[in-house]
């Protein structure tokens, strides 16, 4: 096929509903096949994502309260807004019930998509390309996410499949197909939207001049069934992205993405490298590629990452994996264009063995179903019950409320019998309070992403004997007992103590001249001594580099001082990270009340730091600022075994996972 006979290619594909050889659909069938099995594997057991409780949770009884109440005050479209209202009123809202449609649009993608590729590149290229999508976690992922996401998967590839066969046929059928899918883009995300219109914009150029006119006017109505969106569209446009919580792409993004895209996994990797390289070098042998899909690759393809990009720069944040999902399938078309070159007989075990890797991997290296099959608000759920048929036990979640909420309702659950606190944003003091509840024996600890990272530390500081712990994807679950248990876990790697009877390891430096006094509220000659703060604010200090302290790259570095505090305040635990003379992390935490005695506890979440903190130093320190009377019994600095998995859908895995 060359740059005068493209568009008699695309008449020959349009031809048939799945164009090829019988060998070629026989592959597609087993790949399509493959994309089934991996995207309902286990369906009813899928948990809802925290984007998709957020979104149901905008959907209200009446049509017009959920355009107001949940679609107005979001970021997207309401294109799958109103799809959700709609579908959840007929069918209610089981997991599997919801995600079905999606996933459902999702395997319609790969189909139009094989087509859209074998019009363009034939089948070699059209194979190779069904067995990436067919099993990269990224539409496994996505796929299985009532987001809209997989439904803009769908709608850009049913617009892309549509507009190759417009051109190649020029029949009314195709252009109807057309404007429906990219009326359907526009309503369903704006990165679609966007890819939409970069599509048609092309097609302009594209299409044969006598059915020019004919084109516009489709495109015309495009524009006119979007009229309605317009104000809504300019209201999104005016906020801040994703800013409170998104940060804007820095130099690593783009090789983290590729990264990703090869399952962190060198295997797969090289298979990519195999295919890409392969591709280049037939394209060279054979002398290049045709202008348009040069043109589909470069504008379909590669300028959404580069728009989105720059505005992540410039205006704010909006870029994430998610969103160039629209785009991805044309910048693969482009990178694998040179596989039409290759022999017919080698394009079937090519695409057997790219599916085989990225499926293999999907499931050894990446642990999809391990990790994205289970939820943190689901342990937190199942913590609460488990703390109700325990009298003694406290059950104490760190949740966005209103998620909690929401699976009490799914389930059913009697709230009235149901006893716990949601310490979401509750200060540190005010939790410590609640650990002093008379008559417990031991303490549920359920956390989610964005949850305090003291809190273990702050409830193992009262109730010391670790009986479970449960690492999620974004979140943990530990059970803790005020007296010893059985079955008793460490998870801490390191650490280091020191006291005024035992100075303990050289790592501490305590001021020579830093006085002790007994403790005045002990009774007998063997009263513990304490380090007598009055009058001076610093003394004790431990400074080491990171990489002598923690390994992980996801472990806690926790900080707890005991002692008592006279009338004043001012005294403080101080957790700091250095790079060189410049501090990187500072976290301040101060003695909770005056004239009494307590601990404090400060932490570093390593995972949320720049580099994990390597290259950097650790400084523990007191302060005690104001020099008001303040007596300190000890300091301890420990290493709380990372959780490996905190964001395993997105980074590399960081390890087994000791805590399942």
């Amino acid at each position: 096929m060359n740059d005068t006979h493209w568009r008699e290619h695309l008449k020959e594909a349009a031809a048939q509903p799945l164009p090829g050889t019988a060998a070629q659909r026989a592959v597609l069938l087993g790949l399509f096949l493959l994309a089934l099995v991996l995207r309902l594997w286990n369906l009813p057991h899928i948990p809802y994502t925290h984007d998709e409780i957020s979104a149901l949770l905008r959907v209200f009884p009446g049509f017009w309260e959920t355009i107001q109440k949940g679609v107005a005050v979001d970021a997207h479209p309401p294109g799958v807004q109103v799809f959700l209202w709609a579908w959840t009123r007929l069918f209610g809202m089981q997991e599997a019930v919801v995600k079905l449609p999606f996933i459902l649009l999702s395997l319609l993608a790969i189909l139009l998509l094989y087509r859209f590729a074998f019009a363009w590149c034939g089948g070699t290229v059209a194979l190779a390309i069904t067995a990436l999508l067919a099993a990269l976690q990224y539409t496994v992922l996505y796929g299985q996410t009532a987001r809209p996401y997989a439904a803009g998967f769908f709608t850009t590839a049913l617009l892309a499949d549509q507009l190759t066969r417009y051109l190649g046929t020029g029949t009314r059928k195709a252009l109807v197909g057309v404007v429906a899918g990219a009326v359907l883009s526009a309503y369903v995300h704006h990165f679609a939207l966007m890819v939409a219109g970069l599509m048609l914009a092309t097609g302009l150029f594209l299409v044969a001049a006598e059915a020019r006119k004919t084109y516009l006017l489709a495109c015309t109505g495009v524009l006119l069934a979007y009229l309605p969106n317009i104000p809504l569209f300019l209201r999104q446009l005016g906020y801040e992205g994703l800013g409170t919580w998104l940060a804007p792409p820095g130099p690593g993004w783009i090789p983290d993405y590729l990264w990703w895209l090869a399952h962190c996994c060198w295997l797969f990797a090289a298979t990519w490298a195999v295919l890409l390289i392969g591709s280049a070098a037939l394209r060279i042998r054979h002398r290049g590629t045709i202008r348009p899909v040069w043109a589909i690759a470069l504008v379909w393809g590669l300028a959404p990452l580069l728009i989105g990009y720059a505005y992540s720069l410039w205006r704010a944040p909006v870029l994430q994996y998610s969103v160039l999902l629209f785009s991805f399938p044309y910048l693969l078309l482009g990178l694998l264009a040179g596989l039409r070159h290759l022999r017919s007989s080698r394009a079937v075990p090519v695409a057997l063995a790219t599916a085989a890797v990225a499926a293999f991997t999907l499931v050894s290296t990446r642990k999809h179903y391990q990790v994205f099959y289970h939820s943190p608000y689901v342990e937190a759920i199942k913590g609460i019950q488990a703390a109700a048929e325990h009298p003694h036990r406290l059950a104490l979640v760190d949740a966005p409320p209103e998620k909690v909420a929401f699976y009490m309702r799914h389930w059913n659950l009697d709230t009235t019998a149901l006893h716990f606190h949601n310490v979401r944003n509750m200060p540190v003091p005010d939790v410590a309070a609640l650990l002093r509840s008379p008559g417990t024996a031991s303490v549920f600890l359920g956390l989610t992403a964005g949850s305090t990272p003291e809190l273990p530390a702050l409830v193992q500081s009262t109730f010391p004997f670790l009986a479970e712990r449960h690492d999620l994807e974004e979140g943990q679950a530990f059970l803790f007992h005020g007296t010893p248990v059985q079955s008793k876990l460490d998870d801490h790697l390191w650490s280091r103590l020191v006291t005024p009877e035992a100075l303990g390891s050289a790592d501490w430096h305590v001021d020579a001249d830093l006085p002790t006094v007994r403790d005045s509220t002990a009774a007998g000659s063997m009263a513990p001594r304490r380090w007598d703060f009055s009058g001076r604010e610093w003394g004790i200090l431990l400074d080491l580099p990171v990489y002598q302290v923690a390994k992980g790259d996801n472990d806690v570095i926790e900080a707890r001082l005991d002692a008592a505090m006279g009338p004043g305040k001012g005294l403080k635990l101080v957790t700091e990270l250095m790079q060189g003379e410049a501090s990187t992390f500072y976290r301040s935490q101060a003695f909770p009340t005056p004239n009494g005695q307590g601990s404090i506890v400060s932490a570093i979440p390593l995972a949320d730091v720049a580099g994990h903190g390597q290259g950097q130093r650790l400084r523990v320190y007191v302060w005690n600022e104001g020099g008001n009377p303040a007596w300190v019994s000890s300091v301890e600095v420990r290493v709380r075994q990372g959780n490996p998995w905190l964001y395993g859908l997105f980074q590399p895995l960081k390890g087994p996972l000791h805590f399942p």
